[in-house]
């Protein structure tokens, strides 16, 4: 159609007046196809529900002939009424590749019969084939129609049980408790039955729609002043946490514990903590970081004052070396830690001779006393050395460790670290 005009060439009157009076017949064919080959619509369109669609077929073929008749486009309440039927198809739960099947189904068969009344009037080929391309621009319009109030009512739908599911969290996480009734009101309301144990993950990504997708669970999506969060339900399921792994993949997030339900706004504010750890640089992490795999590094840091503290007490004596010749003991007492004061491992990760460890230990114990040789010694120093290297990401350790030194750790406290975490 242009400008509002059909495109195709004119069909005579007495054409169309043959084939409205058998609009009855052409209807009824159509049903009856539809009814026949259509798995889905079969009981549809002999039960009540069908009475919409049979309404709809005949005023969309009336507005059809009154269009070709006139050479005007069919009247815009036509589409309107399609788009609403698509609408109701969606409510009813139908898929949207059955509705294209039977809207297919249902063109050809009223092609087919327009072409039969044609036929028996003795039209010419002409002219059937002239009817024939109507009926297809005509039905293609419909078919666009119906397909768009389909998705039209589809996505609002999708909004409005996002705002619900939204509304669910904000229920989880509230911290007087939400009433019981409430709360289970508003699951189903969300669809979302909430599960017995739920953690929550911190992202930094603005929009969680790729890594929701990538999840194959059905998390509840949160925001707050302090960015989006997933509450993922049954977290500790078979394959569970490999399948969140694999869905943050190339993410910086943090994994807070598995708790009751109600308890979500716990499992939130552990992963938060983390995850301000990990992007200030005091934790490191490749990929998702998991609370219950951080819970040293959150124990120490969770008080900064206590942690310079902890430094102060364990490593004051080191911090007094010259920077170079500190960095090397550190390091070393760091990989030495982590590889179980085993000394031919730890030369051969920091490239150096077992003579050259045996001296560097040495000089550690004239400056830490008898700390390397007791559990509760080297337990103390291990914690230390985890809060000297995210002191100066949380503060609070100014005054005990060079700042500047903090700020940006050098190659040899990069490497201690990797060897700190080793253990």
């Amino acid at each position: 159609m242009i400008d509002g005009k059909w495109t195709v060439e004119p069909v005579p009157k007495d054409v169309v007046s043959v084939v409205r009076g058998e609009i009855d017949v052409l209807v009824a064919g159509v049903i009856a196809t539809i009814a026949r080959e259509s798995v889905v619509y079969g009981d549809v369109l002999t039960g009540p529900e069908g009475m919409a669609i049979r309404i709809g077929i005949e005023q969309a073929i009336r507005s059809f002939l009154d269009a070709i008749e006139s050479g005007q486009r069919p009247s815009a309440e036509t589409g309107e009424l399609w788009r609403r039927l698509g609408e109701a198809e969606f409510q009813a739960g139908r898929s949207l590749d059955a509705l294209r099947e039977a809207f297919r189904t249902g063109t050809r068969a009223a092609w087919r019969g327009a072409a039969d009344l044609a036929e028996q009037s003795g039209v010419p080929t002409t002219t059937v084939i002239n009817l024939a391309e109507a009926i297809f621009v005509f039905t293609d319009e419909l078919a666009s129609d119906v397909v768009e109030g389909y998705l039209r009512m589809q996505s609002d739908e999708a909004g409005e049980l996002e705002r619900r599911r939204r509304r669910l969290a904000v229920l989880l996480l509230d911290q007087a408790g939400a009433d019981p009734e409430a709360l289970a009101r508003a699951a189903t309301l969300a669809r979302w039955p909430v599960p017995r144990e739920v953690a929550v993950l911190a992202l930094i990504a603005p929009s969680p729609v790729e890594i929701t997708r990538r999840l194959g669970v059905n998390p509840l999506v949160g925001t707050d002043v302090d960015g989006v969060f997933l509450i993922l339900p049954d977290p500790d399921g078979p394959g569970q946490r490999a399948r969140i792994q694999r869905a943050t993949e190339g993410e910086v997030c943090a994994l807070g514990p598995t708790v009751p339900a109600r308890e979500a706004l716990r499992s939130l504010r552990w992963s938060r903590y983390l995850l301000r750890l990990i992007t200030s640089g005091a934790v490191w992490s490749e990929g998702m970081a998991a609370v219950q795999d951080h819970l040293a590094d959150l124990i120490v840091l969770r008080n900064p004052e206590l942690a310079a503290a902890l430094v102060a007490a364990r490593l004051s004596a080191v911090e007094q070396l010259r920077p170079s010749e500190r960095d090397r003991l550190l390091e070393t007492l760091a990989v030495w830690l982590g590889l179980q004061r085993h000394t031919p491992s730890v030369a051969q990760a920091l490239h150096v001779h077992p003579q050259t460890v045996r001296y560097r230990l040495g000089k550690l114990r004239e400056l830490l006393g008898e700390a390397l040789e007791t559990p509760d010694g080297r337990f103390e120093l291990e914690l230390a050395l985890r809060a000297r290297r995210g002191a100066a990401s949380v503060g609070g350790t100014a005054s005990v460790v060079e700042g500047a030194a903090l700020a940006g750790e050098s190659e040899a406290a990069a490497a201690a670290r990797s060897g700190s975490a080793a253990s």
